[in-house]
């Protein structure tokens, strides 16, 4: 298949705020004017190509130069992303937490509206939504065009399913909205989610079946529905099992769809993973050919080079010929002692170097001890015969950025079935099972997966997710839904809530804060939890 290619064509915004649309729509204010970008199918897709660009790269030249957002520091979206999904769980550990402002999200504790990774997922986040109305508004629904439109309207409802998953309100803006000085609606995520879910549902229809590498089509669509749905009773509040039911139709329509388990699952994270589309159905191109000008410091980079630590013996060696990141050994996180325990013997995916290394972090975030707790080797930058991908450097990572992965529709399905939905074709255990069978681990029974621990209703599974999904953005999410992240559950990890042994966290922060700048720019805009 062929890659659309992440262009950094004209559809520069230099600064974006949501106290007008002015500055939320307007035309994007660049060299190249939009005129000019949308008067050929050429420049469509290089409009397009910005778009889902835009959550891995952070501005127009290469390394991150010429920012899209008026900021100077590196605050990728899919950065931001990763650090709000991950710090704040029982995965990482951050070494840099005090320096890098990441010791309030890392611990559960002092959260606030000034956080800059928290402005920078906002930001960010919007700025998709901004570039995908833009385009929107610009074609037409016929043809090629018409399918390209169809692919941002699919962005524009990826980037509000990450805004209602961090936030409880936020600004809500489509294509539909004017041009001009207004304040936009403000939506709670109830709201949003039943946008996403009618966009969603309506994209499946449109999409086509197939479409070029990194582009969206049904079945992306369909694995994203799986995903929302499975969470649309915690984001709108609601009992039953509609959106369960929804979570089973469209995971089944994935699981139908030709798809299949990728029989070397460390294969799904190396520097080939691009060839893998036999399991990963969504992913955002990193640049194995180094031909995008990808090379800045957020997506697989960060999650590769913030990993390599080279403070034991037989560190470096890891580092070189596993991690493949020789030249940009960052020391940045490792394993909590909770992430790094629940992998059985034999398990495929316990992927850790773990030589001369302590599975405790018994030392406070304050005192940066790099050399306590596993390091994680999930995400490799080496190819599948174990060379360095990366033939104009070692030091940046060329693995693209798996999303929306075969396995997790299957989790999904099972955790749908296990809360009530019906339409299934296959039993959760089923479904577990084959994901189980594939790390080369014996089978659950049905008493394991209905098993409550640790004050958690079916504990198990969401060990498992948190064994199939390391490091792959989803784990606040999930210890969220299983009611195991604040508020009342027994479940605790190291240093959540500044204590060592863990204590609980206050349930606010199932929620992130707003950003206060965003708060004063937009006389609409209201924090229900952080006042």
């Amino acid at each position: 298949m062929k890659k659309l290619g992440y262009i950094a064509s004209a559809v520069l915004l230099t600064a974006l705020s949501f106290n007008s649309c002015d500055d939320l729509d307007q035309y994007p204010s660049t060299e190249t004017s939009a005129n000019e970008v949308y008067s050929s199918v050429d420049g469509y897709k290089q409009a397009l190509a910005k778009i889902y660009a835009a959550y891995v790269i952070r501005g127009q030249e290469e390394g991150g130069g010429s920012a899209d957002l008026n900021d100077s520091d590196p605050y990728y979206c899919s950065r931001s992303c990763f650090n709000l999904q991950e710090c704040g769980t029982d995965e990482i550990m951050f070494t840099w937490a005090v320096s890098d402002e990441l010791k309030e999200i890392s611990l559960l504790q002092g959260l606030n509206g000034q956080s800059k990774w928290i402005a920078g997922a906002y930001y960010s986040l919007y700025y998709i939504v901004t570039l995908s109305n833009d385009f929107i508004r610009n074609c037409s629904d016929d043809g090629e065009i018409g399918q390209m439109k169809n692919e941002a309207r699919f962005m524009r409802a990826f980037a509000y399913s990450q805004i209602m998953d961090f936030w409880p309100v936020g600004a809500f803006v489509t294509d539909k909205d004017p041009i001009g000085a207004y304040e936009p609606e403000i939506a709670t995520r109830k709201e949003i989610c039943e946008y996403v879910v009618s966009e969603l549902e309506d994209l499946v229809e449109k999409l086509p079946a197939t479409n070029e590498l990194y582009r969206a089509n049904k079945y992306v669509a369909a694995a994203l529905l799986s995903r929302v749905c499975l969470n649309a009773p915690v984001y709108t509040e609601s009992a039953g099992t509609e959106y369960y039911d929804k979570c089973i139709k469209y995971s089944e329509m994935v699981i139908n769809g030709g798809y299949s388990l990728e029989k070397d699952f460390y294969k799904l994270f190396n520097a080939e993973n691009y060839k893998r589309t036999n399991e990963i159905i969504f992913s955002f191109y990193t640049g194995k050919d180094a031909s995008n000008g990808n090379k800045g410091y957020g997506s697989t980079t960060q999650i590769i080079c913030g990993s390599a630590n080279s403070s034991t013996d037989g560190a470096s060696d890891n580092v070189r010929d596993v991690l493949g990141c020789e030249g940009n050994v960052w020391q940045l996180f490792r394993a909590r002692k909770e992430a790094a325990q629940r992998f059985e013997d034999g398990d495929k995916r316990d992927l850790f170097f773990k030589d001369g290394r302590s599975i405790d972090n018994s030392t406070p975030i304050d005192e940066k001890n790099a050399a306590e707790g596993y390091v994680f080797n999930k995400f490799c930058n080496t190819k599948d015969d174990g060379s360095i991908a990366s033939d104009y450097s070692s030091t940046l990572s060329m693995v693209d950025l798996p999303i929306l992965r075969l396995s997790e529709v299957m989790l999904n399905e099972a955790e749908a079935i296990l809360r009530g939905g019906t339409g299934a074709s296959k039993t959760a255990i089923q479904l577990v099972n084959d994901v189980r069978s594939r790390a080369g681990l014996n089978g659950f029974s049905q008493g394991d997966l209905d098993a409550t621990t640790n004050g958690v209703q079916f504990w198990n599974l969401l060990e498992e997710r948190g064994r199939e999904f390391m490091l792959e953005s989803l784990r606040r999410t999930d210890l969220i839904r299983f009611n195991a992240y604040a508020g009342d559950a027994q479940y605790n990890w190291e240093w959540k809530g500044g204590v060592l042994t863990g204590t609980q966290a206050d349930p606010k922060y199932k929620f992130f804060p707003l950003p206060l700048a965003e708060l004063s720019a937009n006389s609409a805009l209201y924090d229900p939890y952080y006042n």
